[in-house]
């Protein structure tokens, strides 16, 4: 429900009332704006060339301004203005009443909301990334305990040093993003290949336990400057969201491979499934559904890490076929320079 502002002036048009709406909007208090004229606190308010509360005092008569429009920094706000004139307590002189009704927002409200939203949203990653400090090192020293323990199993070493190495990197990832924006990340020629078969063989416990058959396929591809870190990440934000899908049993399909789109190259990483897919006709009904779930957050997030790098994302599903997705990785642009 919206709220109504109201203000009372004398026949000189000086404020004699003024309402705690009407003070939370425009941070006066009613101390600092009495005896002033209303028009020197608020915009005026005008009936063709005349003042509207003036013509209401004149004539003695109320006035009803429908969908009146006020400036605003960036823009207008539109309200009811309704401006009511009678006698004043003292039994002589008149006074106009101004209540303003279903005010709309200033332009500048909207852009401030939202800058706060992204300024909220800041605050709850740094909080999250010094609340994942703590755990991530006592993981990693678990990790070297058992690399110690068990230092006679090639399969667990193998593991354990996987794990090694991603903890460090994502406490790498996280004191960046303390220290700097992301846009500073590091950047270093990255073998996609290489990189999907890390992930490969970090996935390979998940899988096997899903019982989803595996097939990867890698095509030539050159080199690009990337992070590693972003972009594994990015691929394994498609991968999961597969598994998911499959739940148990099914088909997981990657392979690689270098395609032309409007005169440039770019690498195509596609990861296909053979989970249950969603028709055109689900999809506006389930994409809130999937976002609070995390797996369109996930989505969204591979997206903005291949816009960055000037690649894209492509999603095509059936439903009861699974889900292809390809990821776009330009092949010629070097980021080493990147503002």
């Amino acid at each position: 429900m919206r709220q109504s502002y109201s203000f009372i002036t004398d026949n000189d048009l000086r404020i004699t009332g003024w309402n705690e709406r009407v003070a939370e909007l425009t941070r006066q208090t009613a101390l600092s704006v009495l005896g002033r004229k209303y028009y020197e606190v608020v915009p005026r308010i005008f009936v063709d060339d005349d003042d509207a509360l003036s013509l209401s005092l004149r004539t003695k008569k109320d006035l009803v301004l429908k969908e009146y429009s006020f400036h605003c920094i960036y823009g207008q706000v539109k309200a009811d203005v309704f401006i009511n004139s009678s006698t004043a307590s003292d039994g002589k002189s008149t006074e106009a009443k101004v209540t303003i009704s279903h005010l709309t927002d200033c332009p500048v409200t909207d852009k401030l909301r939202e800058s706060q939203r992204f300024i909220d949203i800041g605050k709850t990653a740094s909080w999250l990334a010094h609340g994942v400090r703590n755990p991530l090192n006592a993981i990693k020293g678990s990790v070297v305990y058992l690399r110690g323990k068990y230092s006679d199993e090639p399969t667990l070493i193998e593991f354990t040093k996987i794990m090694e190495e991603e903890i460090s990197r994502l406490d790498k990832f996280i004191s960046q993003f303390l220290s700097r924006s992301l846009s500073d990340i590091e950047l270093s020629s990255l073998d996609i290949n290489m990189l999907l078969k890390k992930i490969k063989a970090f996935t390979a416990l998940q899988t096997y336990a899903a019982n989803i058959e595996v097939m990867y396929e890698y095509g030539d591809c050159p080199a690009i400057r990337a992070n590693a870190f972003q972009l594994e990440q990015a691929i394994l934000n498609v991968i999961n969201n597969s598994v998911e899908a499959m739940r148990s049993g099914g088909r997981l399909f990657v392979r690689t491979g270098v395609e032309k789109r409007a005169d440039a190259d770019f690498i195509v990483i596609e990861i296909s499934d053979t989970g249950s897919g969603i028709s055109a006709s689900d999809k506006s009904r389930r994409k809130t559904a999937a976002v609070n779930s995390g797996r369109g957050f996930g989505l969204s997030i591979t997206r903005e890490a291949l816009q960055y790098y000037g690649g894209h994302l492509e999603i095509r599903s059936e439903k009861n076929k699974g889900t292809a997705t390809r990821l776009y990785l330009p092949v010629t642009t070097d980021f080493s320079e990147r503002p």
